[in-house]
């Protein structure tokens, strides 16, 4: 049986950018799909990186507890629940003690570095990570890695796949009908503020898979939903 997938997922894979292991507890994935560098080296975490800055620097702008109000976003046609309108959001970010300096050899042998958006060489932070939404909709543990580009900017994009979803998320079955969920994607970004703490935003993303075809053929078409946001993105409550 050939299977052609095609629409916003076949986007998502092959522009994602970093990869980290799967959680050990409990089998949940908190990896982001896809690769962007192809080169990584150990970098201790009180080592200054070829950037400029150091692990240490980037975990100082997302480490510890982070809080604030979500804005769950509805969509008329995919129903979901438990949760809608303004609830609030708890992401703790825990060092695992190593991280690494990553970038993308182009293959020319030269040695020379992509730094296309997404691409750009990075310190990378292997983190725990824990994200828990009031309404019980989300209560997620995870390994994953931490990026930064800049010294006053990090962020986690994990994926966490259907089937390993911890909390009560879920869209209306009748709605669904023979769609299944996917994935969540996770977008979280900690950016240095005037004030000294890192301000803390984010989204929330489903993937909805629907397939079609008969006989020896079928199709996989993917749609990508926004289900919530928070902090200073546009339509969110700050």
């Amino acid at each position: 049986m050939t299977t052609q997938r095609i629409g916003l997922f076949a986007l998502l894979l092959a522009t994602a950018v970093g990869c980290s292991g799967p959680n050990a507890s409990g089998g949940q994935t908190g990896s982001e799909t896809g690769e962007c560098w192809n080169v990584r080296t150990p970098l201790a975490l009180d080592e200054t990186s070829a950037l400029g800055f150091s692990a240490n620097d980037s975990l100082s702008l997302a480490q510890g507890v982070h809080t604030a109000a979500i804005q769950w976003l509805p969509v008329s046609d995919y129903p979901y629940g438990p949760e809608s309108g303004s609830s609030s959001i708890d992401v703790t970010v825990t060092s695992l003690g190593s991280a690494m300096y990553a970038t993308t050899d182009s293959g020319t042998g030269s040695g020379s570095v992509q730094t296309e958006v997404g691409c750009a060489p990075a310190v990378l932070n292997n983190v725990a990570v824990t994200l828990h939404t009031t309404g019980g909709a989300f209560d997620e543990s995870f390994d994953t890695t931490l990026a930064s580009s800049t010294s006053d900017a990090a962020t986690l994009n994990p994926t966490l796949l259907a089937g390993h979803i911890a909390g009560s998320f879920a869209f209306d079955p009748t709605a669904l009908g023979s769609a299944r969920l996917a994935q969540i994607d996770v977008n979280v970004s900690f950016q240095a503020s005037d004030s000294g703490a890192s301000a803390f935003s984010g989204s929330l993303a489903a993937t909805i898979e629907q397939s079609s075809g008969t006989g020896g053929e079928s199709a996989t078409s993917a749609r990508q939903i926004s289900l919530a946001c928070w902090g200073n993105q546009p339509g969110c409550a700050e």
